[in-house]
């Protein structure tokens, strides 16, 4: 049975209502709650579509890439300001606006875009993340010293009236 617009935007709702809830030290069961969004054979790209050449194959590296994000940041306050699907029901369109905290810094407004795909079944077959990292990439290199800026600008994250990645 193909799933309607309400069981996409339901599922997406309920996905991130379990990722947000996830810590670092959160349980291999909990993380195991999460895997059972995805398809066995999904293509995930949880970072951003920068990252496009390395996206996650399968539901095993889709969860050890979020572990490996929760050990950088986490969504401390996700709000949607748009959703939409296709016509068919299975592509979700998400549009947010969220408060992050990286690294012990918080990081607001952070702004993201994803594009869900699900099979027939309900099961999330490709999940992207559109958004500019670059803030949490110099909030990253400021604590750990690793990262790809010469120096990091003493207005980073400070808006002055535009986007926060700007």
């Amino acid at each position: 049975m193909a799933a309607t617009n309400k069981d996409s935007l339901t599922k997406l709702k309920d996905l991130y209502q379990a990722i947000d809830s996830l810590k670092p030290t959160s349980t291999p069961e909990e993380f195991q709650t999460i895997s059972a969004f995805f398809s066995p054979t999904c293509t995930t790209y949880l970072k951003s579509m920068r990252e496009y050449d390395e996206p996650s194959l399968g539901r095993t590296a889709t969860i050890s890439s979020l572990q490996d994000n929760l050990k950088i940041q986490h969504v401390v306050n996700r709000h949607i300001i748009s959703q939409s699907t296709s016509a068919d029901g299975l592509t979700v369109y998400c549009e947010m606006k969220n408060r992050l905290h990286v690294l012990g810094q918080t990081l607001d407004p952070f702004y993201e875009t994803a594009v869900v795909v699900f099979d027939e079944e309900g099961l999330i077959t490709e999940f992207k993340n559109y958004s500019c990292r670059s803030h949490i990439v110099e909030i990253v290199q400021e604590q750990t010293g690793l990262g790809p800026y010469a120096e990091v600008p003493e207005t980073r994250g400070k808006s002055e009236g535009k986007a926060g990645c700007c």
